[in-house]
């Protein structure tokens, strides 16, 4: 197992301006950390550089508290899944996860043993004697993952692994791979868009924008106390309801607050027993109603805009219909001018 840390890195290319401007990070030893944003936000360059594949530019990247800037891929003691497949054409599914074992002297038997056991934990048992070209877009990648599972690394570090799959088997793969971190305890390094995955998997999120480290935290506490505006509308579906505070009769608002926010399954239809009043009750026209089983999403017209509500288990309410909906102060969040946070 290994600890990353990454001291104020930088990352620029050709003297343009830095996709990293200055990264300082912690990956625990041990953790499964996500690497979450939206697209060019340099998480993959990130996850690069911490494989060897891009140079630091600036400052100091360690693995396992050892200095690793000159260090390169194949000596780092890691394994990486890409996007894209990066299999050999010409060798069958077993060649293709025994290679790397071939190439660190691991004897037959013992790879045999590997091979049969993670073949098994991705679902490939039936396809060892296969090329690839044999093979569909999702058994593919889950080839690649084999191949990197196969050489127990101190490091896994994937780069959106499970995109290619369809979503019953990307949601399959999301388990197997939180089952696997957790019998084998070693440092994941997962870089995704997709905050499902990473609400899901993760032990520690780090949301990145442009470069910038927005909020580091559990997937509990960036989903409860997010840092600022980004965090709290990137994480969570549907996003926030965030909007100004100007004219609103909001409960005991912070004085240096300019936005507040609350999260749709925070708004809960009124009913006839009353309306408490610590709270932030107005009425809504509902316009778009998505049926999603026990859950139901609603998008609805209110006074100051467009908001996002749930509920669950409950009638369905029609398109057209007026209802009041209520949210308890401790449900707000507030923000200042500058979109950061503002403690209650």
């Amino acid at each position: 197992m290994s600890s990353i840390e990454l001291r104020h890195v930088s990352k620029s290319y050709d003297g343009k301006p830095p996709v990293i401007p200055d990264l300082s990070l912690t990956v625990p030893d041990g953790s499964f950390t996500v690497l979450v944003g939206p697209s060019g936000c340099g998480k993959s360059t990130t996850l690069r550089m911490i494989a060897g594949l891009e140079d630091v530019t600036s400052g100091d990247l360690l693995i396992d508290g050892k200095r690793m800037n000159e260090v390169g891929p194949s000596e780092r003691d890691i394994a990486m899944v890409f996007q894209n497949y990066a299999l050999y054409p010409t060798m069958t599914v077993r060649g293709n996860i025994e290679f790397g074992l071939i190439n660190m002297k691991v004897p037959a038997a013992e790879r045999k043993r590997r091979i049969d056991e993670i073949s098994h934990i991705v679902g490939l048992e039936s396809y060892l004697d296969r090329k690839p070209s044999q093979l569909s877009g999702g058994q593919r990648q889950r080839v690649a993952l084999a191949r990197a599972m196969v050489k127990n690394p101190s490091v896994f570090l994937m780069d959106e692994p499970l995109s290619n799959l369809d979503a019953k088997l990307r949601t399959q793969m999301r388990t197997e791979l939180i089952a696997l971190h957790q019998r084998l305890g070693t440092t994941f390094v997962y870089v995704t868009h997709d905050q499902t995955e990473a609400m899901s998997m993760a032990t520690k999120i780090v949301l990145m924008r442009d470069g910038v480290v927005q909020q580091a935290d559990s997937p509990e506490e960036i989903y409860a106390h997010p840092k600022n505006r980004f965090t709290a509308q990137f994480i969570g579906t549907p996003a926030m309801n965030v909007f100004p505070v100007d004219g609103l009769a909001l409960p005991n608002p912070p004085t240096q607050a300019a936005l507040f926010g609350f999260r749709p399954s925070r708004a809960i239809l009124a009913d006839e027993a009353g309306i408490p009043s610590d709270c932030f009750s107005f009425e809504a026209k509902i316009e778009i109603h998505e049926v999603m089983g026990s859950e139901i999403i609603y998008q609805a017209d209110a006074p100051f805009g467009r908001v996002s509500f749930k509920t669950f288990n409950q009638p369905l309410v029609e398109v057209g219909e007026t209802v009041r909906l209520i949210v308890e102060r401790d449900s707000i969040h507030f923000f200042d001018s500058d979109e950061r946070r503002v403690r209650a």
